[in-house]
């Protein structure tokens, strides 16, 4: 079983989020999701728009999942900052979208090994080499 270690160097963090940015929103975002819920990508993944916003179209407080592995309910708030960039980054999205959607098919979300793929590829440009799949974790 492989590890993740967390960023723990602030800019080393704010590059990641940069490294991300450069494909734009989507991938920040996946990165932002994970940095501030501690979800694991396997969940992070099958988020759609209703899990995180009313269908009255204000933003949830909290958002509430079924952990994949663990079957366990989860409960996290949504912090001042996610709150923004999930505002602006759902504003054109349909309740059903997933959040982190493929461009393969029509609303499907991506992998979690795609999901990985992102991650790895924007730690490796800015030098980061203990980001990599967990299997299992």
């Amino acid at each position: 079983m492989n590890v993740v270690q967390p960023i723990r160097d602030k800019n080393k963090l704010e590059e990641m989020k940069q490294e991300l940015l450069k494909n734009g929103i989507r991938d920040y975002l996946l990165f932002l999701l994970g940095i501030n819920t501690g979800l694991r990508v396997s969940d992070i993944v099958k988020l759609q728009v209703k899990d995180v916003k009313e269908p009255s179209g204000a933003m949830k407080e909290y958002v509430t999942i079924i952990e994949k592995k663990t079957k366990k309910t989860k409960k996290f708030p949504i912090c001042n900052g996610l709150l923004a960039e999930l505002t602006k980054y759902t504003s054109n999205m349909q309740q059903d979208e997933y959040l982190f959607k493929s461009q393969k098919g029509t609303n499907k979300p991506i992998t979690e090994v795609q999901a990985y793929r992102i991650l790895n590829k924007a730690g490796a440009n800015i030098g980061l080499t203990e980001i990599r799949h967990a299997h299992n974790a």
